[in-house]
């Protein structure tokens, strides 16, 4: 039997994660989460940033992180409350609220992967994974943050992108087997390399484009615009999970014999 040749299979498969994308409805999806995040998970950060360790704020963090100075950076810090003032604002019933708040995105995050990977809805009885998933996610921003910072300053912007790329692995492998639960870990590992690929791509873009459109839009429309911008940037972030979650899906289905096999043979089963 004559086996495809390369090109052609490249084309096979991204035919079919495009089919995919479309069955799912990524578009929305991506939409549906990206509105989420800035609704809803970006309060969530302001006050984990102002009762995290250190003492920057969210918009200290964006400032650093897109590299933006002068007007821009003024527009960021106008627009996100600063930590002395979230910290004297906040109280335990506002906490709730907003903890509450910030499950209706890792409900769209659940969802989302339900769809991608084809499995049945988790019930209301497992909503306490929404709330495990937003404990591991402010952890892991209080551990990346400085890492990445202490890396760059002593082994180079290449070695630091290579470990976020390496964080961002273990958080989305980490994302779908805490939202779903019963997940063969091995499953998502495709879903979860091009996520974290795509991401870092993202992240060196964002450090190139985000400070000029930051700029721009500051100038041209003050807080609106930078309103805007990051609503722009949590779009194309979402494309980039919805995507990762796809195409790692449709990965895991071809490669699922592979799995099956190498299971049987650590098991002592018959691989058949």
């Amino acid at each position: 039997m004559k086996l495809p040749s390369i090109p052609g299979a490249v084309l096979d498969f991204g035919s079919q994660s495009l089919r995919r994308f479309i069955q799912v409805e990524g578009a929305q999806q991506a939409t549906v989460l990206s509105a989420q995040a800035f609704t809803s998970l970006i309060p969530f950060l302001v006050v984990a940033s102002a009762f995290g360790p250190g003492d920057d704020d969210l918009a200290d963090r964006i400032n650093e992180r897109f590299d933006i100075h002068g007007s821009a950076a003024r527009s960021v810090e106008a627009l996100f409350a600063d930590s002395g003032d979230v910290e004297s604002a906040v109280t335990w019933v506002s906490i709730v609220i907003l903890i509450l708040s910030a499950t209706s995105f890792t409900r769209a995050l659940q969802k989302m992967f339900e769809r991608a990977y084809e499995t049945e809805p988790v019930g209301w009885k497992e909503a306490w994974r929404g709330l495990a998933w937003l404990a591991a996610l402010g952890l892991w921003l209080v551990v990346s943050s400085p890492l990445r910072e202490t890396l760059e300053d002593v082994a180079g912007i290449v070695f630091a992108i290579g470990m976020s790329t390496a964080l961002g692995f273990v958080v989305w492998l980490a994302t779908p087997i805490i939202l779903l639960g019963g997940m063969d870990w091995r499953r998502l590992l495709p879903g979860a390399l091009v996520s974290a690929v795509l991401g870092a791509l993202l992240g060196a873009a964002s450090g190139i484009y985000m400070p000029i459109v930051l700029t721009w839009s500051a100038d041209k429309y003050g807080l609106i615009g930078i309103a805007f911008s990051i609503q722009s940037w949590l779009l194309a972030a979402s494309f980039v999970v919805v995507v990762g979650a796809v195409i790692g899906a449709l990965a895991s289905e071809r490669f699922a014999p592979y799995f099956e096999r190498l299971g049987k043979r650590r098991t002592g089963e018959p691989a058949g």
